[in-house]
């Protein structure tokens, strides 16, 4: 009935039919097209801004509470002092002890009274997301006696 010869052509036939349809079937996207979107992340913003940053004598001390979202790149904020007399208060960018470099200025001193709390918003770019990620953003409070004379560091929390 069915000669080798018919055997093997029709074997060749499916192996060829099945490895065409395995390549077909496995068809890759490149890497540049593939497109995956992180999640967008909120943070709880928070300092805790004293002598210990700048390892000063003073008794001031304030808090700084907030809010970061990945998605809309904006920094609110809300900060309290007490005990002190701010000439200017500036968020900064550097490792813990350092000057580090502006990032902002929060508060500078014109004659006008601020209510407490100070409070704001800021939209970030990309390097100054990075940077406050990492964890190297800081509060600096100066005033006539000092410059810098309370610091803290920004930590961040995911909501």
């Amino acid at each position: 009935m069915w000669g080798i010869k018919n055997q093997g052509v029709i074997f060749l036939r499916m192996g060829l039919f099945s490895l065409f349809f395995c390549l077909w079937a496995c068809k890759k996207v490149p890497v540049a097209d593939q497109k995956i979107k992180p999640p967008v992340r909120s943070y709880v913003v928070t300092a805790r801004i004293d002598k210990k940053g700048t390892n000063t004598n003073s008794e001031g001390t304030a808090v700084l509470k907030g809010a970061y979202d990945e998605g809309t790149k904006l920094l609110s904020y809300k900060l309290e002092y007490k005990d002190l007399v701010p000439e200017e208060i500036s968020l900064r960018n550097g490792t813990k002890g350092s000057k580090g470099t502006l990032t902002a200025v929060l508060y500078k001193k014109s004659g006008a009274t601020v209510p407490l709390p100070l409070s704001g918003t800021l939209t970030l770019s990309p390097l100054q997301e990075r940077n406050l990620l990492k964890g190297l953003w800081f509060v600096a409070i100066n005033t006539l006696a000092k410059s810098p004379e309370i610091s803290g560091i920004l930590t961040l929390k995911q909501n």
